[in-house]
């Protein structure tokens, strides 16, 4: 402790007192017996400060008993070490995604996930990859899947909002109309917004770069970048016309972003986008569209994520939303501003 430092400190500056007076007795000065050698103390230098640390750190090593660390504590220390050693040649900025703060990103159960995560921090930091097959690296055969099992959530929010439809027997029928506008249903609403678009946010969220320099990123940020991306794609290239998924999407961004309501909520953004994307019965389209531009993908999603991991993965969740472009619905942008019984 600092008191026990400051002490032997103390102890050290009577210590030389004491040496002083006895050469000051043999070289013949006239020293009192008991009085101080001088009146100042005695000038503490950097080699003395270090002995006596030493020395209070291996006597008080020697005392008490070592403790097995836990593995909080060793995965802390792990990590301090790790960005300590890395910060010097860091030349980039390194993030830590939602899910690894949450403890859900993938190989992080048990010891050897926790070891597996220090390590992936320390690449991070230190801008060196980790090797593929290796704890932790990115795997060549496999896909990683999203955590807590999210896609089948996916799937079970599109088979709902399919079983709300069969009610009305004819799709295109005025019964199935009103059952997918949620200006007549409030159960369309709450199967879109409070189900599809959570379970859509939790499938892209894996693998997601949340944290930055500064602030954080949002998934709207992503789609922002995105359709930032398309226009850049078109102008750039000799390509000039649009998609029909491309020019929806970067209408809806448009149209989403116009509205003052929503200025200051990425959330009701996000949601809102999604209500578009199948009122335009392009959704399942919207996510290749989104996924497409490598650049974008490199700067919000690690390598490991789900919609970054394998072209399987897009086409399961493509695959899942797709049978939704057969269903009839009208759903309002601004359904959670002018509305709160959601």
């Amino acid at each position: 402790s600092l008191a026990g430092v400051l002490q032997a400190l103390d102890e050290e500056r009577q210590r030389s007192r004491t040496l002083e007076a006895r050469l000051d007795a043999l070289a013949g000065g006239a020293v009192p017996a008991g009085a101080p050698a001088a009146t100042q103390p005695a000038a503490v230098h950097e080699d003395q400060v270090r002995a006596v640390l030493d020395r209070v750190i291996k006597e008080r090593a020697s005392t008490t008993p070592a403790r097995p660390a836990s593995s909080a504590i060793a995965r802390r220390q792990s990590m301090s070490g790790a960005l300590a050693g890395g910060a010097a040649g860091a030349k980039g900025t390194w993030s830590v995604g939602l899910l690894d703060l949450l403890g859900m990103a993938p190989g992080r159960d048990g010891e050897g996930g926790r070891a597996s995560a220090a390590a992936d921090m320390q690449a991070r930091v230190r801008g060196t990859p980790r090797a593929v097959g290796t704890p932790g690296g990115p795997r060549p055969s496999s896909i990683i899947p999203p955590p807590n099992d999210a896609l089948s959530g996916l799937q079970a929010a599109a088979r709902a909002i399919q079983a709300h439809f069969t009610a009305a027997g004819d799709l295109a029928g005025p019964e199935a109309l009103k059952l997918g506008n949620d200006a007549n249903n409030k159960e369309v609403a709450v199967l879109v917004r409070g189900q599809l678009c959570t379970a859509l946010s939790r499938v892209m969220l894996h693998g997601f770069k949340s944290f930055k320099l500064i602030g954080r990123y949002h998934i709207w940020d992503f789609v922002q970048s995105a359709s930032d991306a398309v226009h850049e794609r078109h102008k750039d290239s000799e390509q000039s016309e649009y998609t029909d998924a491309e020019q929806s999407l970067t209408r809806a961004v448009v149209q989403v972003n116009d509205h003052e309501g929503m200025a200051s909520n990425p959330n009701i953004k996000f949601r809102s986008f999604v209500c578009q994307g199948l009122n335009d019965r392009l959704l399942h389209e919207w996510v290749r569209v989104l996924t497409c531009d490598e650049q974008t993908m490199v700067k919000f999603y690690e390598t490991w994520a789900y919609v970054r991991a394998s072209e399987n993965a897009l086409k399961m969740v493509m695959s899942t939303m797709e049978p939704l472009k057969e269903l009839p619905f009208r759903l309002s942008l601004d359904y959670e501003i002018t509305r709160w019984d959601l």
